[in-house]
Order: structure tokens, then sequence, then C-alpha cells
């Protein structure tokens, strides 16, 4: 296949998720846009306690959930006809854990509150919504593979308009605990939909093959329960680290940060959803240039990004939060090359997924969890809550060489451009830390900025030409 085969290809796998990928991006971002408005209305404690809650809240979802989202993209290759009743028997199968669960949690709900550092309120909250929350995870994966994206957009924008709305009206009723304002406000809009596609899935494709699911969906989907445990450890262990170590007030901080450098990661798992599909499709069909070519030009995409999002932290930080605030733009840095370093990864566990290899992938995130809790134990207690930011990009590194040498392992081949990867995400790295010394000097820092734009669009033409032709289609569509 020759090169300009492969670029067309390319054009096209990203213009089949465009509509959603743009969408989801501007959305999500909205959590961004309002941050200046909830950190003016929230304490750096009451801040602490709502990302507590949401550490504690995806633990729940992967001990509950069963790892059983992770099977849906196998199963809409194995039973393509089907796709329905799978979804309705494993929701069923979830359900069943779930209530399990819930039972306990009122039993032991003093001794939950205590060890989860919540009001026992909360503790009940927490199982309640994740009775609901997997049939909406369920719904978004059915329309990710279908390619409804329409469909994934408007749950999207009710989502994002739904918690900003509920969150005032939640923080004004609760004036003197205003994170439980904010706690119920966002997860209430998922909890009014989750219950619509709990019924929805349910009439869609009941069927009397439960059975025959259940043991398809859970040779899958248990070997990643370390996963995304492991995962939670990376994701959300810090912040329950440092609220344990430094007090709510760090924890904030450090959420506060998070919540800006992750404009990095929303764009890169946008991104993914809307290329996984076609991958498996492509990779099935042993299109590897077309796969190649796409994932370089995604990857420069990610890896200019990220050098951004860091190089105007500063000002953005200014924006976004108070006075109290501003300290967080130390931990922007470390926590954007991380999510940098995740994006990389989740382009080799992608593959080693397509194989069923979930053992593998488990192995890998499990090693970089006990890493990172390793790391913050020695570190937090040092030097603060920005070690932790340190403590998970070394993390997400470590992760992303193990799944590279994994993934080339499984498929017996370079799929993917390794050298090219690795070369972009590596000078963004060292280019980042740099940047971080100029945080002070203003013209210095951005005409470092203009100075990399002009590299990259002098020797990256081709790759940037694409990407400009599928933003400038995108815009005339719209």
């Amino acid at each position: 296949m020759n090169k300009g085969n492969s670029i067309g290809l390319n054009k096209n796998a990203v213009k089949s998720g465009s509509s959603y990928m743009f969408s989801d991006i501007l959305v999500k971002s909205s959590a961004i846009i309002t941050t200046p408005i909830f950190t003016r209305l929230l304490s750096t404690s009451d801040y602490g306690i709502a990302s507590n809650f949401a550490a504690w809240l995806n633990i729940g979802s992967v001990v509950l959930g069963l790892g059983l989202t992770y099977s849906i993209g196998n199963a809409y290759l194995d039973f393509p006809n089907k796709l329905n009743k799978y979804l309705a028997s494993i929701q069923t199968l979830g359900s069943i854990v779930s209530v399990s669960f819930l039972l306990l949690a009122i039993v032991f709900r003093t001794q939950l509150a205590y060890i989860m550092g919540l009001d026992q309120d909360l503790v009940l909250l927490i199982f309640v919504y994740l009775l609901i929350f997997p049939s909406f995870v369920f719904a978004q994966e059915n329309f990710k593979f279908t390619l409804a994206y329409k469909k994934n957009v408007f749950i999207s924008i009710f989502n994002t308009l739904g918690s900003i709305l509920f969150c005032f009206i939640f923080i004004y009723i609760f004036s003197n605990q205003r994170y439980y304002g904010r706690i119920i406000g966002l997860i209430f809009p998922v909890f009014m939909m989750g219950s619509f596609f709990f019924i929805k899935i349910i009439r869609n494709g009941w069927s009397n093959e439960i059975n025959k699911y259940w043991k398809y969906a859970l040779k899958i989907s248990l070997p990643m329960i370390p996963h995304a445990l492991a995962m939670v450890v990376l994701t959300q262990l810090d912040r329950i680290m440092i609220i344990n170590i430094c007090g709510s007030s760090a924890a904030g901080l450090y959420s506060f940060g998070l919540t800006y450098a992750s404009l990095a990661l929303i764009f890169s798992n946008a991104v993914m959803q809307a290329f996984i599909p076609w991958l498996y499709v492509s990779y099935q069909g042993g299109d590897y240039e077309g796969i190649r070519v796409s994932n370089n030009v995604i990857s420069l995409v990610m890896c200019f990004l990220t050098f951004g999002i860091i190089a105007v932290a500063p000002e953005m930080l200014r924006l976004l939060g108070s006075k109290e605030f501003l300290e967080a733009k130390y931990i922007v840095m470390p926590l954007a090359v991380g999510s940098l370093f995740q994006y990389v990864y989740n382009t080799y566990s992608s593959l080693e997924l397509y194989h069923k290899k979930t053992i593998v992938i488990s192995i890998g995130t499990v090693l970089a969890g006990v890493l990172n809790y390793i790391l913050n134990l020695l570190f937090i207690p040092k030097f603060g809550y920005i070690a932790a930011g340190y403590t998970t990009l070394v993390s997400y590194f470590a992760l992303a060489l193990f799944h590279m040498y994994a993934c080339n392992k499984i498929c017996k081949k370079r799929v993917y451009d390794d050298k090219y990867i690795w070369l972009v995400t590596i000078l963004t790295t060292i280019a980042s830390f740099f940047i971080v010394y100029l945080y002070e000097y203003f013209i210095a820092r951005y005409l470092v900025l203009f100075f990399i734009l002009l590299i990259i669009g002098f020797f990256q033409k081709a790759k940037v030409r694409i990407v400009y032709d599928l933003i400038a289609n995108q815009l005339l569509k719209n």
C-alpha cells in the first residue's frame, strides 16, 4: 500500500469519529471552563472532600463492575447481531453483584465511613449510584462501536450541562456543606440517564442465553479487574494518600492542578474512543501502514497539546482559580506529561485487548500501581502533594514501556512506528521540564512556545497538513 493511500485511510479513520471526538473534547472541557466559578464557591477543603468521594467512587466501580465494560469491544466483533442480548446479560450480572454490595454497605456503613473518610450518607450514595452507573457506560460503549456518534454526543452534552446546573442548585441547598452539593450535582445527570438505559437495555435484549454470555464476559473481564484497580491506584490513590498525609486542602490543590492538566487526557481519550473501532477493523484487515500513519499524526498532536498546556499553565490557573489555588501550577507539568504517556500506553494496550490478552494488561498495570504506591509512600511525606505528580509521571512512563514490549510480542510484529512515537514523546518531556523554569518569564516562555510551533510546522509539514485538513473539513461540515 502506498503512502498516498495510507494518508487517505488516515483521513477516513479520523473523520468516521470526528463529530464525536470534537464534541466530546468541547463538552468535557466545560468542566475546566466552569472551574473559576466552583473554586470560588468551594473551599480547598470542600474540593478535597469531593475529590476523595470521586476516588472511592472509581474504586467501587471497578470492584462492582467486574470489568465487564472491557468485554464489549470483543463482543461487538464476535456477536455482531446479538450485541443487545449481550449487554442485557452483563447488566443483569452486574446488578446482582451491586445489590449484594449495597446490602453489605447498609450493614457496615459505620466501619466503611471510617475507612473511607466520608460521611455515612455519602458511603451509601456511592453504592446506590453504582447500581445504575454501569448501564450508562454500557450504552455509551454500544453507541461507540455501532458508530452512533450523535447519541453519544447528546449524552455528553446532557451530562455536562445537567451537572453544571445541578451543582449550582445543590450547592445552594447544602449551603453549610457545599461539598455535598458538588458531589450530588455531578452524579445526578448520570444517575438519571443510567436509570433510563437500565430499563431500555433489559427491554431490548433480554435473552435465555444469559449463561453463555456470562461465561464469555467473565473470561475476558475478570482478569481486567486487577488492571482496573491498579488504574485507580494510578489515577485516584494520589488524592487519598495526600488527604491522609497532607490534609484535605493539599488534596484540593492537587485536584485543581489535575483538573487543568487533564485537558490533554480529555483530548487523548476522545481520540481513542473514535479511533479504536476503526483500529480493530483495520488491524483485522492487515492495514498496518494506515494504522502507523494515523497513530503518528495523533501522537504529534498530543505532544504539542501537552507542551502547550504546560507552557500556558500560570496564566490559565490565574483565570481558573482564586489566589489560594495558584501554587498548583507546579503540579501541572508532571501530571500533563503523565497523561501523554498514558495515551502511549493506551495505544499499545488496545491491541492487547483485541487479542484478549487481558492478563498481560493487568500484570503491567498492577506493577505500575505498586510502583506508584511505593513512590508515594516515600516522597509525599518528604516533599508534599507535588511529589505525587512526579510519581505518577514515572509510573506511566514505566507502564508505556512495558506495553510497547508486550504489544510487539503479542502481535508478533511492530504495528506502530515505535521510534517516532518515543522520539516525539521524549523530546516533549525534556522541553516540558525546561519550560517550567520560565514560569516567571512571560515573554521568554511564549517565544519558546512559538519557536517550537515553527519547528513542528517546518519538519512535520505532511502531518500538520493532515490535521489542518481534518479540522477544516469538520468546521465546514458543521
